[in-house]
């Protein structure tokens, strides 16, 4: 049967948008830890305006294809996330995130919608350094995590989905003379939503690289993608440019913008995508 680009804005609002596949940047994910004892404080910042929607029979012949949602129509996803590190271990790290989230879907070109506002669904993710190398690169680290379902099911639209998530991947770094490129890759199992849907698992995987221009500055550059296998198959595909600003002691604020590159598929996560949308993270470090 063919989705209409209408029908996608209602879909979007009783799929989730709090999942940690759209939820968590992983720009600039790596396989660093904190000194044992030391702790540092981030909040991140994205904004994402979603105004297109995959039609799984778009011209009547079994070919899937994007089609703008219509004029006046569309959901936009505001996520606002102050995260706290503590190093437990040189090798272990311990990270809580507790997000703000905004999510507004307007269903018709007249106005009509809804909105709402609150605190999303927590996460709580360690991550264990297990190899480092002579003069401290190549790194790797294993990586955990949950999300705990406490944000407001039924708000409308909802600021989460009801299920506890789990997280297990791995993180890579190497220092190449001043720059470093990380390789992360993680895997969310997700669970059943308070309606009973059984969420889509979900792949996500990350390529960057940090390249510092003077004492100051250093752009940042990254691919990420996002896979999901069933109940429908779902990709998502973005590459992230952008530029961070360090004031050579504790702090350090960068702005990117994940720009979205190809796409299929839907079901079980969220049909709707965006052209692009702007993150900004900003970190202190008290050490």
């Amino acid at each position: 049967m063919r989705r209409t680009a209408a029908t996608m804005v209602l879909l979007i609002s009783v799929l989730s948008l709090t999942m940690p596949a759209n939820a968590s940047p992983l720009i600039g994910a790596s396989a660093n830890t904190l000194p044992q004892g030391a702790f540092m404080m981030d909040t991140w910042f994205l904004y994402r305006d979603f105004d297109r929607a995959f039609v799984d029979d778009l011209h009547g012949d079994d070919v899937g294809g994007w089609e703008e949602l219509p004029e006046g129509t569309g959901v936009t996803a505001v996520d606002f996330v102050p995260r706290v590190y503590y190093g437990v271990t040189d090798l272990l790290t311990l990270r809580v995130g507790v997000p703000l989230a905004y999510r507004e879907v307007d269903f018709d070109p007249d106005g009509s919608g809804e909105s709402s506002v609150g605190i999303g669904d927590i996460v709580i993710d360690p991550k264990f350094q297990i190899y480092r190398g002579e003069g401290g690169y190549p790194r790797v680290a294993l990586l955990a995590g949950v999300m705990l379902p406490t944000g407001d099911a039924k708000a409308d639209p909802a600021l989460s989905d009801g299920s506890l998530d789990v997280l297990a991947g791995f993180a890579a770094t190497e220092r190449m003379d001043d720059a470093q490129a990380h390789l992360c890759v993680t895997y969310w199992w997700n669970g059943e939503a308070d309606d009973g849907r059984d969420l889509k698992d979900m792949l996500i995987a990350s390529a960057s690289i940090e390249s510092p221009l003077d004492a100051y500055w250093t752009l940042l550059w990254e691919a990420k993608v996002y896979i999901g296998e069933t109940p429908d198959e779902y990709r998502r595909y973005y590459v992230c440019p952008g530029i961070a600003w360090d004031n050579g002691y504790h702090f350090s604020i960068g702005l990117s913008a994940m720009i979205g590159v190809d796409g299929i598929g839907g079901g079980g996560i969220s049909w709707l995508d965006y052209d692009w949308a702007p993150h900004v993270r900003a970190y202190y470090r008290f050490f």
